[in-house]
């Protein structure tokens, strides 16, 4: 019993190295070598203690002696090292710069006459790409989680006749809409949705379909909810809000924002994005730069209950990804989707970027959609 509680403690305890290590790893990579250092120390107290002392002193006194400064180390890494606040999304102007630079690159696909538009919210500033004439109704499309509004471009074609598209670059991400405070930004999705509501008034728009992916697919069903005569019908593709944010989720792009290698970055871009070739070819540029260069001001994507779904009465449009790994087990998706009243579902062989990996087939899906009485 002893033996197995002593191999149990031990585990336990190089796993906690373990973690101490990897962050001081992080500490390093972003040059806070004294805090690297105290946390070095405290791995190193945790792994070994030096037999002199512990021959010179009582064991009693050695054990209190190791426990007492891995403690005031510990209490110095907490209260000395605090983080500044954080006064940008981005971590430094270059960073930003190429990021505007790629997003300009991927508007190749727009039309050309595509128009920029800024609105000043509480906020900040929010920027919209609308194309289509200005005659037509209007549809709104909010962009995935760290995409941009430039990363509906697979999908516009065969709107563009019918609609006046207004795709939006979600505030407190990495595009072209920017915080006037990097530390007030919506909290929920009810201040989301309150946000879209005014943009939308402000721009003349009464009512019309709206468009969400990943991220995007949360606020548009926060705006569906709060909002109903606002929104006609609803199309989401991997959408949050339906299911819980992973662990495994929060894990990794925190890996990849804390270690900023190459290869981690690639693999979780990778893994997020999905392997479609064409998908990691178009975006894996662009969504590299966002882990390499951001840190998000954006609330977590909680999901909406099932009174919530059942109160909503609009068409909704749902497409789901079994290999979507930001989303997860599309059963389950499926599941909670079916609190919706009126939804269509459509479950692909498809990553998490499905509007793009799959645009022929969702073009084709959309449309007839949009047209069903």
């Amino acid at each position: 019993m002893k033996t197995t509680l002593k191999i149990i403690i031990n585990i336990i305890k190089w796993i906690f190295i373990l973690l101490v290590i990897l962050f001081a790893l992080a500490t390093f990579m972003g040059k806070s070598y004294l805090q690297t250092f105290t946390l070095v120390l405290i791995a190193v107290s945790l792994a070994w203690w030096p037999e002199i002392i512990q021959k010179k002193w009582k064991k009693g006194v050695s054990i209190f002696s190791r426990i007492g400064l891995i403690i005031v180390l510990f209490l110095i890494n907490v209260f000395y090292f605090k983080p500044e606040p954080k006064t940008s999304i981005y971590l430094s102007e270059d960073l930003k710069n190429e990021l505007y630079s790629v997003y300009d690159k991927n508007l190749k696909n727009w039309p050309a006459d595509t128009e920029d538009i800024y609105l000043e919210t509480k906020y900040g500033k929010v920027h919209i790409l609308a194309c289509g004439a200005k005659d037509n109704p209007p549809l709104i499309m909010i962009h995935a989680a760290s995409m941009g509004a430039h990363s509906w471009a697979e999908n516009i074609e065969p709107l563009l006749k019918s609609y006046r598209i207004y795709s939006f670059d979600n505030i407190g991400e990495g595009n072209k809409s920017e915080l006037k405070d990097a530390l007030i930004y919506p909290q929920n999705g009810k201040e989301l949705a309150d946000l879209y509501a005014s943009m939308s008034g402000e721009l003349g728009i009464e009512s019309c379909p709206v468009f969400g992916a990943s991220n995007g697919g949360f606020i548009a069903q926060n705006y569906a909810f709060y909002y109903p005569e606002k929104v006609e019908k609803l199309l989401l593709f991997g959408p949050m809000g339906l299911t819980q944010l992973s662990g495994k989720s929060i894990f990794m792009l925190a890996v990849a924002t804390l270690y900023p290698f190459d290869s981690v970055r690639n693999y979780v871009t990778q893994w997020a994005l999905g392997k479609n070739q064409y998908v990691n070819k178009k975006y894996g540029e662009w969504f590299n730069c966002i882990l390499r260069g951001t840190i998000p001001s954006i609330p977590q994507p909680v999901p909406m209950t099932k009174k919530q779904k059942q109160e909503m009465r609009l068409p909704v449009l749902l497409f789901l990804g079994t290999k979507d790994a930001i989303v997860g087990d599309a059963e389950l998706a499926e599941q909670t989707a079916e609190d919706y009243p009126d939804i269509q579902i459509e479950i692909l062989e498809s990553g998490h970027i499905i509007a793009v990996e799959h645009a022929n087939y969702v073009n084709r899906k959309i449309v007839d959609f949009l047209t069903r009485n």
